[in-house]
């Protein structure tokens, strides 16, 4: 959820996720920056990540532990 809105967590489209990426200015990025870029959730944007990878339409890269970068597939 949203803090302190209550209810549904914020709808994220695709378009924004993508878009989000020009913002970033940087040839990959976390979910966490994408998260304060979109002003979402981190969890939200990551779902919508996960569903974009599903799609072919993001690339991701395991760098760490935990730590994780996503792109746009060439095709963005």
């Amino acid at each position: 959820m949203n803090e302190g809105t209550g209810g549904r967590p914020r709808e994220l489209t695709d378009h924004e996720v993508l878009s989000a990426f020009n913002e970033v200015e940087k040839p990959v990025a976390t979910a966490e920056l994408l998260a304060d870029t979109t002003d979402a959730p981190r969890r939200t944007v990551l779902r919508r990540l996960r569903e974009l990878e599903d799609g072919d339409r993001v690339k991701r890269w395991k760098v760490g532990g935990r730590a994780v970068v996503w792109w746009p597939a060439d095709n963005e």
